[in-house]
């Protein structure tokens, strides 16, 4: 079909089981794939960019796969059985940031505290952590669930609605964009989502927490040497925001770099630069 059509090439952003029959299809007729990270993946979750124990001669990834920074790359080529050096590249994030944020004036009062709802948590995991910092007297508390159906909203609606209605008392719901969310507060908390991560976008402090199922899912205490990024239990998330404040916008400015390279690099851009070059 992509030949009777006249497909020259393809934007696949990954190879996985949504898109393995294109994929396999654009392969077998020689047609050039495009990829770019779209997520924060990492080996532990993302079988179908890492692929472990694959020693096939035949690759089932884009021929050129765009990554957000240096770091990614060399990630990818430590981990990755699924691409070859030559595929990789670092085009930048595929929602690059349009302006510099603004300085950020230095506000008075309670901690505000942004914790993100993840739809692939265990709720009966995530909630003490969740009403820890309800019942914290220093924070002011934001819950960010997504604009629609929210999994973990249903998931309290119907076996926590007691916690439910607290939640709704005692603290901000916000259901608009993670760059809005983000900016409204000083902190960010969750157990694996890259949303988390994208604190760092606005150069504002993050914290992971243990869950049994997610562990620590990008490997945090492999570089945070000084424990501040990560919580092993409630209480020490309290002690890790509140101390939060003290972390200085360099190491910030080193992380964002780190996960996210130039976050003005456009991505995007980067995908349409190279099909345009495959179509000549």
């Amino acid at each position: 079909i992509l030949k009777l059509i006249g497909i020259k090439s393809a934007i696949i952003t990954t190879g996985c089981e949504r898109t393995f029959h294109e994929v396999l299809a654009c392969k077998l007729a020689g047609i050039p794939i495009v990829g770019i990270q779209h997520g924060a993946k990492t080996r532990y979750v993302s079988i179908c960019d890492f692929m472990p124990g694959f020693d096939g001669e035949k690759i089932l990834t884009a021929d050129q796969f765009g990554v957000w920074s240096n770091w990614w790359r060399d990630y990818y080529l430590k981990n990755s059985n699924a691409f070859r050096p030559e595929q990789l590249f670092v085009s930048g994030p595929m929602r690059p940031l349009k302006e510099k944020s603004p300085c950020q004036e230095l506000k008075t009062g309670p901690l505000e505290v942004l914790f993100i709802s993840e739809g692939l948590a265990a709720p009966q995991e995530v909630i003490p952590y969740l009403l820890t910092i309800l019942e914290a007297k220093d924070f002011k508390l934001f819950l960010k669930f997504r604009p629609y159906r929210d999994g973990f909203e249903l998931w309290l609606k119907k076996n926590q609605p007691e916690a439910y209605q607290q939640i709704l008392e005692k603290t901000k719901i916000l259901r608009g964009t993670m760059e809005e969310a983000t900016g409204l507060c000083d902190v960010v908390v969750g157990s694996y989502s890259t949303a988390v991560l994208e604190a760092l976008l606005q150069l504002k402090s993050f914290v992971f927490f243990w869950t049994n199922k997610w562990g620590d899912h990008f490997d945090i205490k492999s570089f945070d040497t000084a424990g501040q990024f990560f919580a092993d239990n409630p209480q020490e998330l309290i002690e890790k925001i509140k101390k939060s404040v003290n972390i200085s916008k360099e190491d910030l400015k080193k992380l964002q770099e780190r996960f996210f390279g130039n976050p003005y690099q456009n991505g995007s851009k980067w995908v349409v630069d190279q099909v345009e070059k495959l179509l000549g």
